[in-house]
């Protein structure tokens, strides 16, 4: 069986906290995308995100504060992950209320966090996507 597979989307603001993800999610038997550090300059990023999100079994949308989802990339990649029918979870620090999330993300399926420790929520997100 294939390991499930997650596209990280975060705001540069959140660009450490993502890396550490990233490597927890790969520690936790998930093989895990990270666009903002696997970036090359001067490539089609549109083209390059779509193309990860749709060989993604899930996007995990990482974000420390609520405001950080109207981010235009977050929109972008949400959008793109929703129209190809991804499974998408919020990734969302423990210190904010899911009450402060956007409209458009009210529906999604939160996965509450401490940032300092981004290991168990990795450990989290692997659970549900069935690694044991």
């Amino acid at each position: 069986m294939s390991k499930p597979s997650v596209f990280i989307s975060s705001t540069q603001r959140d660009a450490e906290l993502a890396q550490r993800f990233e490597a927890a999610l790969k520690d936790a038997g998930v093989d895990a995308s990270n666009p903002a550090r696997e970036a090359v300059q001067g490539k089609d990023w549109r083209k390059s995100i779509r193309t990860a999100i749709r060989g993604a079994d899930a996007v995990v949308m990482l974000a420390l504060a609520p405001q950080n989802l109207s981010s235009s990339w977050m929109s972008y990649e949400a959008g793109i992950a929703e129209a190809l029918g991804k499974r998408i979870m919020l990734l969302m620090s423990n210190r904010n209320s899911v009450a402060e999330l956007p409209a458009d993300f009210a529906a999604t399926q939160v996965v509450q966090f401490d940032p300092q420790a981004p290991e168990s929520a990795a450990r989290d997100i692997a659970f549900r996507l069935g690694v044991v």
